[in-house]
């Protein structure tokens, strides 16, 4: 049904004119029949969204069709835009409800330590209080205080429970993305379908500012023997920690195979990435790591990268296949360092 929501902004005859137009179109380029697509080559037929009609006609030259999941993210960008920032404001609201809930768990041990401290005091009276209406206003100090505690503990309470509907939201969305299987288990980043997907998805709105590192662990193949197959598996997870901290807006890091990295730069020019993949490279350089387990002291541990940014009408293929080189180029000259085009 969601397809059907920019065929409201014109009549019954004109949009059955619009859909007759859609349709071959469809066939033509051998476009599933899905909601997504008929709502986008719907859209593209009457023309009247130059920037949609213009990502598509890219698209097209790039890929000769359009990926199901490229539909879905141009369908939620240009036809439902406001539900398509609804995931921004469910993270603010998350956030806003654990903010929330860290005032509230303050404020109930408040309440329950001064209902402690007036406890105290009064039992300390009682051992010596025989004054009717002394034991009346005392009486009346602990319901005061026992009231103000009972109200901090159901505000709490509720707080609790929005907070673990949440909770249940986001676990529900990591189970479907696992089913979808674009999560690396082992990261818990996109795993190498998610990243084919991230990619094909930036590819059509980049023009020549779209830049892909590929990071690799030097030698953790060496590492392995040295420490055992348990070290490798940490390390790889504190990398992958270490780079999703040092990243910027508007990226995106996948876990592609053993120690190999992937991240997606958008809006990001040649020099920049560059810049970040020395940062990235000496960041891992500076760290002494130490196994947990053992604390043991772990050899130094670096990364060699590739860095390839967008060229003209570039395929996704190719463009993996530049980064690659630029990898192999760093690791065949000493590793620990960078490669990319000059």
């Amino acid at each position: 049904m969601a397809a059907e929501v920019p065929m409201f902004q014109h009549n019954i005859k004109q949009a059955n004119q619009l859909m007759r137009s859609a349709i071959p179109l469809m066939v033509k380029l051998d476009i599933p029949p899905t909601p997504y697509n008929y709502g986008i080559w719907y859209e593209y037929a009457s023309n009247r969204n130059p920037k949609l009609n213009q990502v598509v006609d890219r698209t097209l030259r790039r890929f000769g069709g359009l990926p199901a999941f490229v539909s879905r993210e141009l369908f939620h960008e240009y036809l439902l835009p406001e539900e398509f920032q609804q995931a921004d404001r469910q993270g603010t609201a998350l956030k806003n409800l654990t903010t929330n809930l860290e005032t509230d768990t303050t404020q109930v041990s408040n309440e329950l330590q001064k209902l402690s401290n007036t406890l105290k005091r009064s039992k300390k009276a009682l051992t010596n209080l025989d004054d009717p209406k002394q034991l009346e206003r005392l009486a009346l100090v602990l319901e005061q205080g026992a009231f103000k505690a009972n109200q901090a503990i159901e505000h709490f309470s509720q707080s609790l429970q929005a907070v673990q509907e949440e909770l249940a939201s986001l676990r529900s969305e990591l189970s479907h993305v696992k089913k979808n299987g674009e999560l690396d288990a082992l990261t818990l980043l996109a795993n190498e379908k998610g990243f084919e997907r991230a990619l094909f998805s930036m590819l059509p709105h980049a023009e020549d500012d779209l830049t892909l590192l590929l990071i690799d662990i030097d030698d953790l193949g060496g590492i392995n023997q040295e420490y055992g197959n348990k070290v490798g598996t940490s390390l790889i997870r504190y990398i992958a920690k270490l780079l999703l901290s040092s990243l910027p807006e508007q990226s995106f890091l996948a876990r592609l195979n053993g120690g190999r990295f992937a991240i997606l730069l958008n809006e990001t020019e040649l020099s920049m990435a560059t810049q970040l993949a020395e940062s990235l490279r000496q960041e891992v350089a500076a760290q002494k790591i130490r196994y947990k387990n053992t604390k043991m002291l772990l050899r130094p541990v670096s990364i060699s990268i590739g860095v390839a940014t967008l060229f003209g009408d570039e395929s996704p293929t190719e463009l993996v296949e530049r980064a690659q080189h630029y990898l192999l180029y760093a690791k065949h000259s000493g590793k620990n360092q960078i490669a990319h085009h000059e």
